[in-house]
């Protein structure tokens, strides 16, 4: 009896591109391609922990170097995991033939894990990676000029975790920092932070006044502040941000840290 030859869907699963593109969609799925199973649920569990620790990250206060060697080391892992993978592979010459359904079911199961896991780059990316926008006019020059392209940064003071509700606060703005706030009645504005919570601020000729202290450092972001404004007390869970117009104060706001999109930045 004649051999029936492989469909197309076939040949793509029974090639070794087919099992790295399923280790980069959900780690430990190359090696279940190869019927590895115990190494693949390893590989797995090592990848949550990474990113549960990832998270824990934004909110224990760690040293830069602490970070690196406690993401460095689950990276490497990961890279590793790859080789181990290829040479798996060659050596499984009798695995290597599955049927196209087989690598459907764990090519679906990668595809819903980077949809609905919270723990999915994707998925991270999606709920905390920066917001683009095209700057509307001159008001940030000559710092900033009208068109240049930049983002709010979500992740600089909060990061959402799918599933679990509102976002979860880790760092306030600092002052003087630049941020990308939402107003009451819903427009996005870019405003310089001058008070934060427990505070009381006034600005003389351009000089923030904390506490009854002045700052004569001042904002050293490029931009001397101009303007005034009279002594006012800030709130718990909400900052004082005033809105430039070539570097005199236009507009003062008492801002929810809630309202705050992110840390404006250029894009590149």
């Amino acid at each position: 009896m004649a051999q029936v030859p492989p469909t197309g869907i076939e040949r793509i699963a029974n090639t070794r591109v087919s099992g790295i593109l399923l280790n980069l969609i959900l780690p430990g799925a190359g090696h279940f391609f190869i019927r590895d199973y115990v190494f693949g649920v390893f590989v797995f569990l090592i990848w949550l922990v990474a990113a549960s620790l990832f998270y824990l990250s934004f909110v224990i206060d760690l040293n830069q170097w602490a970070k690196l060697i406690l993401f460095s080391l689950p990276l490497v892992f990961y890279f590793f995991t790859f080789f181990d993978f290829l040479q798996s592979y060659k050596k499984k010459k009798e695995l290597k033939k599955r049927s196209a359904m087989f690598s459907i079911v764990i090519y679906a199961v990668a595809v819903i894990y980077q949809l609905s896991a919270p723990s999915a780059p994707i998925n991270f990316t999606i709920a905390n990676g920066p917001i683009p926008f095209v700057l509307e006019n001159h008001r940030l020059s000559p710092l900033y000029t009208q068109g240049t392209l930049m983002k709010a940064s979500r992740q600089a003071y909060r990061f959402q975790i799918l599933g679990f509700g509102r976002p979860i606060l880790h760092h306030l703005p600092d002052r003087y920092d630049i941020v990308r706030f939402r107003s009451e009645n819903g427009v996005r504005e870019n405003a310089v932070v001058l008070g934060l919570p427990q505070e009381e601020i006034e600005i003389a000729e351009g000089t923030v006044i904390i506490n009854t202290v002045p700052d004569f450092e001042g904002w050293t972001g490029g931009l001397e502040l101009n303007g005034n404004w009279p002594a006012t007390v800030i709130n718990d869970g909400e900052l004082l941000v005033a809105t430039l117009n070539l570097g005199a104060i236009d507009e003062v706001y008492r801002v929810p840290v809630a309202n705050i999109i992110g840390k404006v930045e250029p894009f590149f």
